[in-house]
């Protein structure tokens, strides 16, 4: 049965070869993660993959410390001082548990983070996400955003109302834009720089409308590494899961993706 054996083990290894990058070599350039929510609970969410626990996310900054990233803002990675071995961490639509859970896990290790606002929403719910079967959860208010503003977390836009931009005519376009900017602007007491397209839409038309609301960089949901050849108002991010393991960050950190 020796044969059978040896044949099952190839097999196996062929499987875990063809489905995981691990045999892919690594790519150089910064991996820019995209997060959304960072808590344990479900709460019955049709999105689980969405809701990193605490101390998944926790073992994640472990990796980057071990691996001596540096973990900066998307505004950091991109300027003229940029560390050479830089990690971004990107956070969608401003939860209330990365005030609560996730900033301070990246403040104990002395890390910055990107949190994208979306701007109709401050202090409210993820109103878009009702009538989907998604759990109402709440938002980040104005005083915890200038809050953590003024201890170096860099806030950019996520749109006004989370709309589907590429939908939107070119009147509600740059009114949803402007009114985005415009909001975090008098919040902040400057004018942000960066911006993530909702549900990671955008076409040639949108990319110019965000670039002329005043926004100088904005990232999609396409898994890619931040290179100097990188489009800078179609950066590419790589999602972290929920069911994501160790190894499955750890090629996402070097490869932009873990698996098939």
């Amino acid at each position: 049965m020796s044969w059978w054996w040896a044949a099952a083990a190839g097999l196996g290894a062929a499987g875990f070869s063809a489905r995981w990058h691990w045999w892919r070599p690594a790519k150089r350039g910064t991996p820019v993660f995209m997060y959304h929510q960072i808590r344990a609970d479900l709460e019955n969410t049709p999105l689980p993959k969405l809701r990193v626990r605490p101390d998944r996310f926790a073992a994640q900054l472990d990796t980057l410390v071990r691996r001596g990233y540096a973990v900066v803002s998307l505004g950091q990675a991109l300027g003229p001082a940029a560390p050479a071995k830089a990690a971004v961490l990107t956070f969608d639509d401003a939860y209330q548990d990365f005030y609560d859970t996730a900033w301070p896990l990246l403040k104990q290790r002395g890390m910055n983070a990107t949190v994208f606002v979306v701007t109709s929403q401050i202090g409210g719910v993820n109103a878009w996400d009702q009538g989907k079967g998604i759990p109402p959860a709440p938002l980040m208010d104005a005083e915890q955003i200038k809050e953590l503003a003024g201890q170096g977390v860099e806030f950019g836009g996520h749109g006004h109302g989370h709309a589907d931009l590429a939908s939107l005519d070119d009147a509600a376009l740059a009114q949803d834009l402007a009114a985005c900017h415009g909001t975090l602007t008098e919040l902040l007491g400057a004018a942000p720089g960066v911006f993530s397209y909702p549900y990671g839409s955008y076409d040639e038309r949108v990319k110019q409308a965000v670039s002329a609301a005043g926004f100088q960089a904005a990232c999609s949901i396409r898994p890619s590494l931040l290179t100097p050849a990188s489009d800078p108002l179609a950066l590419g991010r790589i999602i972290v899961k929920r069911s994501d393991t160790a190894l499955d960050f750890a090629l996402k950190l070097t490869r932009g993706k873990s698996r098939w």
